[in-house]
C-alpha cells in the first residue's frame, strides 16, 4: 500500500516500524502458507470444510493478538488485520467470481435458473435488506441507520462453504449448484451497491456528523428515485463494460496459441474489468462475472480460439488462484473477528441473526414461488428449502463493514462490526450444520448417480 494511503476503516499509525515491514516482507507468506496447510490437514482428518478450518485459525490469531495487544518480543507477529478491506473487494473477490462464472454452462445450466439467480442477487438482496432493517428496528430497538447498513452489508451470501458441503455429499444436482453459486455470485455486486447507498445517505445525516440522532427528513422521493436509477446504471453498466472486454481478448485469444500468453490475457480480463468498471463509476463485480460467463462459453469453446492444451493450463491457473483467494477471504474473515466482544453483545447478535434468516427466508421463498408460477423455471420445494440454508454470509460482509469511512462515529462502526462479526460466525457455524444434515437427509448418496445423469431438466415437486 503507498504511503499516504490508509485503508478505509484501519487503524492508521503512521508509516510503520522497520519491525512491521521485516514481518510482513518475509514471514507472512510463510505464516500464510503454513496456516493453509494447516486448515488442509486439519480438513483431511474431520468433516469440517477447508475454509471453516481457516477461519477457526484466523479466530485463534485474532484472539491471541487480543490477549497479547497485537505484539510478541516487540514483534507484530501479523499485519493481516491491516490489510485494506478495499483489496479483499477489488482484488480477492474478483478471481473467485470469474473462476466460479467460467465453470458455469450458460446453455446447459445458467440459461435454465437464470430468472431466479437473477432476482434472487437483486431483488432478493433489496427485500432482505428491508426485512432485517425493520426487524432491528422494532425489535432490536436499534437506530435507523444502522439496522439498515447492517441490513445492506449482510444481504449478500457466499456460497464457497455451500460448495464444499455438496461436494461431501455427493448427490446434489449440478443446477442447484449453479443457482447457489450464481446468486452468490453476483448479489456481491448488488449488495455492496445498495451499502454505498445507505452510506452516501449517512454521510448526509446528523448522526454520523455529529453524533446525534438521525432525521429521517433526509429520505425523500427524489432521493429514492436517484438511487432507483444509479442502481440500474451501475448494475448494467458493469455487464457492458464485462461484455466489451470479453469480446476484445476473445478476438486476442484467435490470434495467439501459448498457454503462458493466453493466461496473462486472461489475468489482465479479470482486473481490467474491475478497473475500467470502477473507474466508470459502474460495478466492476458484475463486469467481472459477465467476463467470466462469456470466457466459459464462448471463448473456450472453439478450438480455432483456444486449443485444449491452453483450455487445460487457463482452467489449472484459475483453480489455483481461486484457492489462494478463497484461503485469503475466509482467513481474514476469521481475523478480522472479536471474539471476546462477540460474546458481550452476544444476545443482540443472536436477535440480529434470527432477523437475517427471517429475511432470508422472506426474500427466497416467494421469489422463487412466482419464477415456479411465471416462468419455465420449475423449481422444487427441497432445494427452495436449501437455497434457504445456504444463504450463509461470509468475508465480503466483512470487508464491507471494515471500509465504513473512519470519519463515522465511533460507536456506529463498532457497533456495526460487532453484530457484522458475531452474524457472520453464527452462519459459518450453525447453518453449516443445518445444511449438512439436511441436504444429507434431501439427497441421499444412492442419487447421486441418477441425479447427474441429466441436470438440464428441472423436476417438477
Amino acid at each position: 500500500q503507498p504511503a499516504g494511503d490508509q485503508p478505509l476503516g484501519g487503524s492508521g499509525g503512521g508509516g510503520g516500524s522497520s519491525n512491521d515491514i521485516l514481518t510482513t516482507s518475509e514471514y507472512l507468506i510463510l505464516i500464510f502458507l503454513a496456516m493453509i496447510f494447516a486448515a488442509a490437514l486439519f480438513s483431511s482428518r474431520t468433516k469440517v470444510p477447508y475454509t471453516m478450518g481457516l477461519v477457526g485459525i484466523g479466530i485463534a490469531i485474532s484472539l491471541f493478538l487480543g490477549l497479547a495487544r497485537g505484539e510478541v518480543g516487540g514483534l507484530n507477529i501479523l499485519n493481516f488485520n491491516r490489510l485494506d478491506p478495499k483489496l479483499i473487494i477489488d482484488f480477492i473477490i474478483p478471481p473467485l467470481i470469474f473462476e466460479a462464472m467460467m465453470k458455469v454452462d450458460y446453455y446447459n445450466e445458467f440459461k435454465a435458473i437464470r430468472v431466479s439467480a437473477l432476482l434472487l442477487a437483486t431483488l432478493g438482496v433489496v427485500i432482505a435488506t428491508v426485512v432485517t432493517g425493520l426487524l432491528l428496528m422494532y425489535l432490536a430497538h436499534l437506530p435507523l441507520l444502522i439496522a439498515f447498513t447492517f441490513a445492506a452489508l449482510i444481504a449478500p451470501t457466499d456460497a464457497a462453504i455451500v460448495i464444499e458441503i455438496f461436494k461431501r455429499v455427493r448427490g446434489v444436482p449440478g443446477l442447484l449448484s449453479t443457482i447457489m453459486e450464481s446468486e452468490a455470485t453476483l448479489n456481491d455486486a448488488t449488495g455492496i451497491i445498495v451499502f454505498s447507498s445507505i452510506i452516501t445517505l449517512a454521510s448526509y445525516s446528523y448522526f454520523l456528523n455529529s453524533g446525534g440522532s438521525f432525521s429521517s427528513n433526509i429520505i425523500t422521493n427524489n432521493f429514492i428515485v436517484y438511487e432507483i436509477v444509479r442502481f440500474i446504471i451501475v448494475f448494467f453498466g458493469g455487464v457492458a463494460i464485462g461484455l466489451g472486454i470479453a469480446a476484445a481478448t476473445h478476438r486476442l485469444h484467435s490470434l495467439m496459441n501459448d498457454p503462458f500468453s493466453e493466461t496473462a490475457l486472461t489475468i489482465a480480463t479479470v482486473f481490467g474489468s474491475v478497473v475500467l468498471a470502477n473507474s466508470l463509476g459502474v460495478s466492476g463485480l458484475v463486469a467481472v462475472a459477465v467476463a467470466g460467463l462469456y470466457f466459459g462459453n464462448a471463448t473456450v469453446k472453439k478450438e480455432a480460439d483456444m486449443s485444449l492444451k491452453v483450455r487445460t493450463a487457463v482452467f489449472n491457473f484459475w483453480e489455483m488462484a481461486a484457492f489462494f483467494a478463497n484461503s485469503v477471504a475466509f482467513l481474514y474473515l476469521g481475523i478480522s473477528m472479536n471474539i471476546l466482544r462477540i460474546a458481550e453483545n452476544f444476545p443482540l447478535i443472536a436477535l440480529a441473526f434470527v432477523a437475517v434468516l427471517v429475511a432470508r427466508a422472506v426474500s427466497t421463498y416467494p421469489i422463487l414461488a412466482v419464477t415456479n408460477r411465471l416462468t419455465r423455471e420449475k423449481i422444487p420445494v427441497i432445494w427452495r428449502h436449501v437455497i434457504m440454508l445456504g444463504g450463509m454470509r461470509g468475508a465480503i460482509s466483512v470487508a464491507l463493514v471494515a471500509s465504513i469511512p473512519s470519519t463515522a462515529a465511533r460507536e456506529f462502526k463498532t457497533t456495526l462490526e460487532t453484530i457484522t462479526f458475531g452474524v457472520v460466525l453464527l452462519s459459518l457455524v450453525i447453518q453449516y450444520i443445518v445444511l449438512t444434515k439436511y441436504v444429507r437427509k434431501a439427497f441421499p448418496k444412492d442419487a447421486a448417480i441418477a441425479a447427474n445423469v441429466d441436470n438440464t431438466n428441472l423436476p417438477e415437486d
